[in-house]
């Protein structure tokens, strides 16, 4: 019999939608780290992450069926986590996570107050600029975030969100300018 580990994903979904569950605990397995640091990147908290991440793979399981293979298996599991994330954020429960910055954050070397100084004021700009990230449009926001954190191409982008590649281009383009536009007005003049 051979091993499971060595099937790719489409024989892997075949398995599984026969109810092999070993084929979708392999396949959960590969791509928990990934959909977990995706959502993390929407939540900004771990505990959220895990449990949207736990409700993506129980839908995919639920919804295995109804997967036709038209894109990647991780695109479709992607498309799944990002709706659960979109739907948590926009919850009425939700509210907005400030921003934790623990000790492994700031890496301050002490040599000097001036550097001290300066390393505090850097950490300080990151901070506004992941706040502004997070007050952009969803939509910027997304394609930004997907692009730029997640390192997706455009394409992968276009088909996780249905939309169309010139949107997702445009999208990312008007992100860019915009955090630019921020750092350039509020950040460099306010120095």
């Amino acid at each position: 019999m051979k091993n499971i580990s060595n099937n790719n994903d489409s024989e892997l979904v075949e398995k599984a939608k026969k109810g092999n569950e070993m084929a979708f605990n392999f396949l959960m397995n590969k791509y928990y780290a990934r959909v977990y640091a995706s959502l993390l990147s929407f939540t900004k908290s771990h505990q959220d992450s895990e449990d949207l991440t736990q409700q993506t793979f129980l839908k995919v399981w639920q919804q295995l069926k109804t997967f036709r293979g038209d894109s990647a298996f991780f695109t479709w599991v992607y498309r799944i986590a990002i709706n659960l994330a979109k739907n948590y954020v926009s919850s009425s429960g939700y509210k907005k996570q400030k921003l934790n910055i623990s000790v492994e954050d700031s890496e301050i070397e002490i040599n000097s107050f001036k550097d001290i100084e300066l390393e505090l004021m850097h950490d300080q700009s990151l901070k506004n600029i992941k706040f502004f990230i997070d007050s952009m449009p969803e939509s910027l926001r997304t394609a930004f975030t997907m692009r730029e954190q997640e390192g997706l191409s455009y394409d992968e982008i276009s088909k996780i969100t249905e939309t169309p590649i010139g949107t997702v281009r445009s999208r990312i383009f008007r992100a860019r300018e915009s955090i630019l536009e921020y750092i350039n007005t509020e950040l460099i003049t306010n120095d």
